[in-house]
């Protein structure tokens, strides 16, 4: 009987497999012989994985921040209207309602900017997030942890854009954030 040798663990040169693989052929087919319906290729290199992201990968990796952006500021106006509700005539609560406002503004422009660069119109009338119940204090907290996270994500979401128009979108929105974050601060400290 004949042996085949297999290749040692190691040696996975294409000439070593192709050898192999005749001598199975060899084996296997009843006349001894011929060529293998199977040739096999060495693997082609990717070239993809070096080459830049072509127009509509940007597009889409900007549309997907634009949109969890937007997101973001939608659920901040539902959160933001549910404190100014808490807060009522006290001082602070045309402060919030304004915030509020500000939000959904700022999901206007989100979608806008996301409609100009893909041509969907994104804006869900419902969120889908709930109100978390907490005081009116904690309430007021996450909204300025929120607001400091968004001012970083926006700036970063400047960093990475390629477009001037965006980069300057995101950069409003980052000191608009900044604002929002010192209101917050200075309602805290007079609550």
């Amino acid at each position: 009987m004949e042996t085949v040798q297999m290749p040692q663990s190691g040696t996975d040169r294409p000439e070593d497999e192709r050898a192999l693989f005749r001598q199975v052929w060899q084996r296997v087919t009843e006349s001894g012989g011929g060529e293998s319906p199977i040739e096999v290729l060495p693997a082609p290199v990717q070239e993809r994985a070096l080459a830049a992201p072509d127009e509509g990968e940007r597009v889409e990796r900007c549309c997907g921040e634009l949109r969890a952006a937007l997101g973001e500021a939608l659920l901040a106006a539902v959160d933001y209207a549910a404190l100014a509700r808490r807060l009522g005539n006290r001082p602070g609560g045309r402060q919030v309602r304004g915030l509020s406002a500000a939000a959904r503004r700022r999901s206007k422009r989100l979608a806008v900017a996301c409609f100009l660069l893909d041509g969907v119109w994104y804006l869900p009338q419902n969120p889908g997030g709930q109100s978390r119940e907490t005081t009116l204090m904690g309430g007021l907290r996450e909204r300025y942890l929120a607001e400091r996270r968004s001012e970083e994500g926006c700036r970063s979401a400047a960093a990475r854009s390629g477009d001037g128009d965006l980069a300057n979108l995101w950069l409003d929105l980052a000191a608009e954030s900044r604002e929002n974050a010192q209101t917050l601060r200075r309602l805290l400290e007079e609550l």
